[in-house]
């Protein structure tokens, strides 16, 4: 049994715990005594817990170790991207550092603190976009330090922050607009489909890649989905996939980005032959594999990131549409059409392509719709995919357009 005792020390009462050594440390400081037995109690109990519910790490220093956890997922394990791994430090040093306040208890973080940072790197000549980004990723830190238990759960007090619920920091010069994501069109897709097909069909992870972009094009799943299925949630007889989970880095999360995000994705036709060709071919490679996309390593997880990313990277540069310095391990990208987000624009494209063919298919429901894209509402859905009209650029069917335009004008 743990020993322990409680002081009275400048005006507070300070719970202290025995080391092996049998000499007293400070555990906890409270400004009542009944705070401190109570503290006392639960130290008994479950002493990590019970030092966690009071943790005194600070959201800087938190958030510190997040970003050199980050980073050491590139710099040691190679199981992230370095732009990705670069970017939490460069948050951190050049906004959090400066602008956030220094002693504020990761526990005590409120939606409060974070319009009043969000104000002050605003002040400091941070754009709204670049502001909203750092202040989102409070969210995935929050969610680490609660894994590494330097927090309870129930100290997640911004789970729900968003900050287009603060109108007073929304811009009236319509800088919070985002860049809008660059489409891939059918043109390029078909073009990308040849390029990735496999040089060696017997290489694991040439056929691997190759699934996973037929996956990610003929589903519009998003890359942390695609990555955590699970043969188990997989029905080649139904043609149903179950989206339940999610990869964080290379950790499996059984929560989604959003509500309305778990689903039963239908299969494609072509995406099932595909599926039920590589469920044969990895089976005599990979004993019982749990994950559609495992890995071929002794770890038994799905592929990482950085090994699809790099991939599509060199696809697109086959076909023109990104420049790479690449030296074989690491590749940078100088230029790309979709630089930053390679899959996204897989996710735009088929939802813009079911909702283009809605009219003339009743059997493309708003419900169907928004269920297959992994959204809660349909409203959602043509918010953000609505308004592309690039999806036939180069192809037959802008001569199609042109031709049915001239005859409904009928001025001939």
């Amino acid at each position: 049994m743990i020993k322990t005792k409680i002081i009275n020390k400048n005006k507070k009462f300070v719970v202290q715990q025995a080391d092996d050594l049998g000499k007293y440390k400070v555990v906890g400081s409270f400004k009542t005594k009944l705070e401190a037995q109570n503290f006392r109690e639960a130290l008994r109990d479950n002493a990590e817990k019970a030092k966690a519910k009071i943790s005194s790490i600070t959201v800087r220093e938190a958030y510190k170790k997040y970003a050199d956890y980050k980073f050491e997922l590139w710099n040691t394990y190679d199981k992230l991207g370095e732009h990705q791994a670069r970017i939490y430090k460069r948050h951190f040093d050049k906004w959090i550092n400066l602008y956030f306040p220094e002693d504020l208890p990761l526990r005590e973080l409120r939606s409060k603190n974070l319009v009043k940072f969000f104000e002050r790197m605003r002040e400091n000549g941070c754009t709204f976009n670049t502001a909203s980004i750092v202040i989102y990723s409070f969210k995935g830190m929050f969610e680490w330090c609660v894994d590494q238990d330097f927090v309870q759960e129930e100290d997640y007090n911004i789970r729900f922050f968003e900050i287009r619920k603060y109108p007073q920091l929304i811009p009236t010069d319509g800088s919070d607009k985002s860049k809008k994501t660059v489409m891939i069109t059918r043109y390029e897709v078909k073009r990308l489909l040849e390029v990735i097909k496999p040089q060696n069909p017997n290489n694991y992870d040439d056929v691997l890649n190759y699934v996973a972009i037929n996956f990610f094009i003929h589903t519009g799943a998003r890359p942390a989905e695609v990555r955590a299925v699970e043969w188990s949630g997989v029905n080649l007889d139904t043609s149903r996939i179950h989206i339940k989970q999610q990869m964080k880095d290379q950790t499996l999360r059984f929560k989604l980005k959003a509500e309305g995000s778990e689903r039963y994705l239908f299969i494609p036709p072509r995406l099932k032959k595909i599926l039920a060709r590589w469920k044969e071919f990895q089976s005599k490679l990979i004993p019982d594999p749990s994950f559609v996309f495992q890995n071929s390593y002794i770890s038994k997880l799905p592929v990482t990131d950085k090994q699809l990313r790099n991939f599509l990277y060199r696809a697109y540069a086959k076909i023109g549409l990104a420049v790479l310095e690449d030296n074989g391990n690491h590749i940078k990208v100088r230029s790309c059409k979709f630089k930053g987000e390679p899959f996204k624009t897989f996710r735009h494209f088929a939802s813009t392509a079911l909702l283009d063919a809605q009219a003339a298919n009743p059997q493309l429901s708003d419900n169907f719709i928004k269920t297959q894209i992994g959204h809660r509402d349909i409203r959602t859905t043509r918010m953000i995919y609505g308004d592309h009209n690039d999806l036939d650029y180069q192809s037959g069917k802008d001569e199609q357009i042109i031709n049915a335009l001239d005859n409904a004008l009928k001025l001939n």
